[in-house]
């Protein structure tokens, strides 16, 4: 996979007890979208998951692996140039047994793009 270094930066962050939610500002000049698609960019799927273990990496101070992501539902496409901003939602965050368990919305322009459930344990 292609380094996703400057692919998004975090406009905003805000923390609840339970949850948070992150605006980003996807790039739509970096190299990812080169290949998919050459004159339409979309957001690669493994793009939005990674953006979302990144976020949960950051909420959770600590380094992360992904261990299993499921229920996962692209449900709309986010084109970088129409739409560069999106919120990753984390509805419910929970630390049990070594894990990170998190529910995540992925909207763009208020429509809902993705879902999905990630596990991830300390590296």
């Amino acid at each position: 996979m292609a380094n996703l270094e400057g692919l998004y930066s975090i406009l905003s962050e805000n923390r609840a007890e339970q949850g948070c939610e992150y605006a980003v500002r996807l790039n739509p000049e970096h190299c990812i979208y080169r290949a998919h698609f050459p004159g339409q960019p979309i957001t690669p799927g493994v793009c939005i998951l990674q953006i979302a273990i990144d976020l949960l990496v950051r909420f959770a101070e600590k380094p992360l692996g992904l261990v299993k992501a499921k229920n996962i539902k692209f449900l709309n496409i986010i084109d970088p140039q129409k739409t560069p901003e999106a919120t990753y939602s984390f509805n419910k965050i929970l630390f049990e047994d070594g894990l990170w368990q998190a529910q995540v919305n992925v909207t763009a322009a208020g429509v809902t793009c993705a879902k999905l459930s990630i596990i991830c344990k300390e590296i």
